[in-house]
């Protein structure tokens, strides 16, 4: 058997045409890959996708803790780690600003599967079945108590009444669909979006079941010259 070397599903880049089968959109979040689940010490903690640790998470583990005993079983959770809603406050709390003290900081999870699975290099289980397991641990974790310690050292101010969330995902069945997607993002001040296939399995490699759109792309800017004209 074959290790797998990444500690998460990586994607693809979007093309421009829509590939057969029935996809969902998501937002891609502007802020830093993350995934709760067990190190090599055995020690549940949330890391980065290069596998270094984030501090000043302390809430955020507490809910995947409770996550966890609601499924009766460890898990893995894949999402995006985002302070105040931007890439440059998420990068200024995980490089120093935790060193103050506190927490800071929402989990926006994506994915969700057993950590057996995860360490055996994935799950053959349909996204869509996989969708259905997160949010409902989401949902049921929800009215898990807010600790008065869960707060920022920097600023005082407590971590957000959301601070773990299920990221949404929408049907789209053509390139126009896409892109009206990717507009809504961009309109809002988001980063981009990431297409997925509904049935597709979930693989510790970089995968085009998984497709991300964002600007700069050769398609993005004949669409937005066109638009212009």
């Amino acid at each position: 058997m074959i290790e797998p070397t990444e500690l998460v599903q990586l994607v693809g880049e979007y093309r421009g045409t829509l590939p057969p089968g029935q996809w969902v959109v998501q937002e891609k979040r502007d802020g830093w890959r993350a995934a709760w689940f067990r190190g090599i010490d055995g020690k549940p903690r949330l890391w980065t996708r290069g596998g270094m640790p984030f501090e000043g998470v302390r809430h955020i583990a507490a809910r995947c803790l409770a996550m966890e005993e609601a499924a009766g079983e460890p898990l893995f959770i894949d999402g995006e780690f985002q302070v105040s809603g931007t890439l440059l406050a998420t990068k200024a709390w995980c490089e120093r600003a935790w060193k103050l003290g506190g927490c800071n900081g929402t989990f926006y999870a994506f994915d969700c599967l057993p950590y057996r699975e995860w360490r055996a290099g994935g799950s053959d289980e349909p996204w869509l079945e996989r969708q259905k397991r997160l949010h409902g641990l989401v949902d049921a974790t929800a009215s898990l108590p807010m600790e008065t310690s869960w707060a920022s050292g920097a600023t005082g101010e407590p971590v957000p009444a959301d601070y773990v969330q299920a990221l949404p995902g929408e049907y789209v069945q053509s390139h126009a669909g896409v892109v009206r997607a990717a507009e809504e993002v961009w309109a809002a001040g988001g980063e981009g979006a990431v297409i997925k296939r509904v049935g597709s399995p979930y693989q510790r490699k970089r995968s085009n079941d998984w497709q991300k759109i964002k600007r700069g792309q050769r398609w993005v800017k004949m669409m937005e010259t066109a638009h212009a004209a």
